[in-house]
């Protein structure tokens, strides 16, 4: 697939959080969250697409493979577990910041580099793939300002989620309904209905959330 990031993108995104890391440190703020609870509501609003783990036949519990976009330092997967689920996690993130930092904070977590079209998973290769606040920056691209390619990247990154994903996906957006989302032209947001009537275009069942947060919605989209 093409590389729908430009470069002058991409050095953009890896210098600003190079600079918030030095700023904040292992911090949720680091991320562009205001605190941990607030970056936690959303994790645990994402975890609801998740089965209790249960038995399979031979008495071995079910653990699910996790695949998490634009991980960050790794935080889902240290909430996944506090919460009981049992999980094979991988990371991919776009800083070379945040790969190093979660690899030094979770020595044992697995990360790559990269957006998810450099990493080009195969389809069916996760059982659940989750992003939290992985598409809130506005893509800067030679095609800035186009109206008809508003959230291209976005949506792209959507579908490719779901094509990876066994059994499902679930990820949040900033909420364009919202007067501060609004007021904020840095930050990229959507009209829930638009991302459900796309996502409803290739996806089996798709239902959504916004009863956790003023400005935020959650999306789930099911093969099974």
């Amino acid at each position: 697939m093409t590389k729908l990031l430009s470069d002058k993108q991409r050095l953009r995104i890896q210098t600003r959080h190079k600079d918030s890391v030095e700023k904040f440190g292992y911090q949720p703020q680091a991320l562009y969250w205001s605190n941990r609870e607030i970056q936690q509501i959303r994790f645990r609003k994402l975890s609801e697409i998740l089965p209790l783990n249960h038995k399979l036949e031979g008495g071995n519990i079910a653990v699910w493979s996790v695949l998490d976009v634009g991980c960050g330092f790794g935080d889902l997967k240290g909430f996944l577990q506090e919460q009981g689920f049992i999980i094979d996690y991988h990371g991919i993130d776009l800083s070379e910041t945040m790969v190093e930092s979660a690899q030094f904070q979770r020595p044992d977590i697995q990360v790559s580099l990269g957006d998810l079209f450099d990493f080009d998973p195969a389809d069916n290769a996760y059982d659940y793939v989750f992003l939290s606040g992985a598409l809130n920056e506005v893509v800067e691209t030679e095609i800035e300002g186009t109206a008809q390619y508003r959230g291209r990247y976005a949506k792209a990154v959507i579908r490719k989620m779901y094509d990876t994903c066994r059994r499902g996906v679930a990820f949040n957006l900033l909420d364009a309904r919202h007067p501060w989302i609004q007021s904020r032209p840095d930050l990229q947001s959507f009209m829930p209905e638009e991302i459900v009537e796309y996502c409803e275009t290739f996806a089996v069942k798709v239902r959504w959330a916004d009863d956790y947060l003023e400005n935020d919605f959650t999306v789930y989209l099911e093969k099974q």
